[in-house]
């Protein structure tokens, strides 16, 4: 029986989730590596992307669900975890100074149209979270160890879930064939998956060199 796709969804909500638990197991060895701050802004950014995305009906909402789940799980272990970290790096600083401008402009174009515009969230968090890559490559191009296999298991499991989303739930190359006059609409749609998954696939290939 082939899967549908509400079988898709909760395979990559389940894929997407299930990724920090590699995580969790190298927080486990070296506590110093979870990042309170880091969790918490993430946190923040995919519960913005979640809620933004299923308000305008977006098939893909289910990956950001995951993500929420996995940085709200992560920071609960953390906080039962001795000897982790609260370390606002370049990244979770670009993280948050997206958020609060995004939600600055969001308030303000509600509060002058008397109603609330989800697509500003969404993109706005796209523009955060695309900005968001930067430091993580710089540093990653620099001299560093070795990523471990716990870090590469989880990135291998967000890169796979964002692809099925890409391609069996949003269905992007399918919808644009048969909607082709819905075509920048299609895009918008699939932004978020697609530079997530664009940027994850660069980021574990400098991880490797």
């Amino acid at each position: 029986m082939p899967l549908t796709k509400i079988s898709w969804d909760n395979i990559v909500l389940v894929l997407s989730a299930g990724a920090y638990i590699p995580l969790a197991i190298g927080g486990w060895q070296h506590p110093e590596e979870i990042n309170l701050a880091s969790y918490s802004i993430w946190l923040i950014l995919a519960t913005m992307l979640m809620i933004s995305s299923r308000a305008q009906g977006y098939d893909g909402w289910k990956l950001l669900a995951g993500f929420l789940t996995g940085n709200f799980s992560m920071l609960i272990f953390g906080l039962c975890l001795r000897g982790t970290t609260f370390n606002l790096g370049d990244a979770e600083k670009i993280v948050l100074y997206g958020l609060i401008t995004t939600i600055v402009i969001w308030v303000i174009w509600s509060t002058l149209k008397k109603k609330g515009n989800p697509r500003i969230l969404f993109l706005g968090g796209i523009i955060t979270d695309v900005m968001s890559y930067y430091p993580q490559i710089k540093q990653y191009l620099l001299p560093h160890d070795p990523p471990s296999w716990w870090l590469l298991a989880g990135w291998y499991m967000w890169i796979m879930a964002a692809t099925i989303t890409l391609i069996k739930v949003e269905k992007l190359v399918m919808k644009i064939r048969k909607q082709p006059e819905h075509r920048m609409k299609i895009l918008e749609e699939s932004a978020y998956t697609f530079e997530n998954l664009f940027f994850m696939i660069i980021t574990v290939v400098i991880m490797l060199c």
